[in-house]
Formats: C-alpha cells, structure tokens, sequence
C-alpha cells in the first residue's frame, strides 16, 4: 500500500499513476468531443444520418464524462486531514473501489487498493489519526 501519513504536515501522501491516467482521460475526451464537433459542424453537407446520430452521442458522453473528470475528481497527492470527509468503499459488477471522499464535493480514488485487508489497514490509519467515518 503506497499510502502514507505524514505528521508534519498533517496530511496523507498517496503514491500511484492516477494523476497521469486522468490526464490521458480527459485528453482523450476532449479530442473525442473536438471530433464530435466537427462531424456534427458538417451535417449542413451530408444531413442527418445514423453516423451524425452516434457521434452526438459520443460528443454527449465525451462532455459529460469530462464534466466528471474536472468537477467531481481530484488527483492531489498530498491530501490534508482537514480536507478529508470519508473513506468509501463501492462494488462495482464484484469488484471492490475504494475512494477518499472530500468536503469541496470531490473524490480521491484509491486504485492501488486491491484487497480488503488493505482497506481494513487503510481504515484503522485513519481511525488513528481520528478521520470521520
């Protein structure tokens, strides 16, 4: 487990790649939109068909799914106590998700986390240093 508390600064440093995988998210849903964009800018010429119809929905999704990695996701690494809200845990089709849920309304997700004893361990961490639950 690469999570650590820090007494100095009162805070917890997390160690994993997810700051560089949200940016690869967002930089492919943007280009994913663009492309959506300028498909759906062409519709003038070539009317309304079943590949103008897919791309607005990609465009859509793309959107929303930006609006997601931007407003409701966060990638600090060094995250101070008084910022954290709770620890989350979530069952996604029998897999296991764990994230760190903030008070500005933001998620911190915890990919490195693959077991439930290392939950358990990141939970008795956080009851020691007197997180709410």
């Amino acid at each position: 487990m690469k999570i650590k508390y820090n007494e100095i600064d009162k805070s917890i440093e997390i160690k994993d790649g997810v700051k560089t995988h949200y940016f690869v998210m967002k930089f492919l849903m943007v280009l994913n939109l663009l492309n959506a964009v300028l498909r759906i800018l062409n519709i003038n010429k070539t009317g309304i068909g079943f590949q103008e119809i897919i791309w607005f929905v990609l465009g859509f999704a793309s959107l929303i799914i930006l609006y997601l990695f931007v407003f409701k996701r966060t990638t600090l690494e060094k995250i101070p106590i008084g910022e954290i809200k709770e620890l989350n845990e979530k069952s996604i089709f029998g897999r296991n998700r764990f994230s760190i849920k903030l008070l500005n309304g933001k998620k911190r997700d915890l990919t490195e986390l693959k077991t439930q004893a290392e939950f358990k361990e990141l939970k008795k961490m956080f009851e020691d240093i007197r997180i709410a639950e």
